[in-house]
């Protein structure tokens, strides 16, 4: 049994790709320690919004700028005065009984892209949780396109992820 977003070694864990039964998407492989951060599991939701904005135009977030740590992005994103319906959307995302979902940071973002390349649709831009100046953010595509700035206002899609780390320490 998974608690607290930790498993013990025995677990089994599915193929990169695959569907990760009870665990509320397909695992896109082991994210890396990024300063101070633990090694995790990052899994990646089936379902993505459409037509989505960032939201938060003309207003910085400072404390959103994490290109690691979508949790932590989108945790501000959430407590922030004015909208911002695809961190929202990925905060509000439940499966397979999980409800510890987020918009993932652009590292998270491209990681998946890249391992999961044929669950996201190649043309369309997708958002990052990574806020970038007051009238952009972070978005990627499948089109080989590195990251780029999207304007706040642009309805591209979002996935949300979330995390079970590797170990307890």
């Amino acid at each position: 049994m998974i608690e607290g977003n930790t498993h013990p070694a025995a677990i089994n864990v599915p193929a990169i790709g695959d569907y990760w039964a009870g665990q509320g998407g397909v695992y896109a492989g082991i994210m890396p320690d990024y300063v101070g951060s633990r090694p995790y599991h990052l899994i990646v939701s089936i379902d993505e919004a459409l037509a989505v904005a960032w939201g938060g135009y003309g207003r910085e977030e400072p404390k959103a700028r994490s290109k690691s740590d979508g949790d932590a992005n989108t945790q501000v994103l959430e407590r922030c005065p004015h909208r911002h319906p695809a961190a929202h959307w990925a905060a509000d995302y439940r499966k397979d009984g999980h409800d510890d979902f987020h918009l993932p940071a652009q590292l998270e973002l491209e990681a998946a892209m890249t391992l999961l390349s044929d669950h996201f649709t190649p043309s369309d831009w997708y958002w990052s949780s990574t806020d970038h100046s007051a009238t952009e953010a972070e978005g990627h595509n499948r089109n080989g396109v590195d990251f780029a700035q999207m304007f706040k206002t642009f309805e591209g899609r979002a996935r949300a992820v979330r995390r079970i780390f590797v170990s307890d320490r």
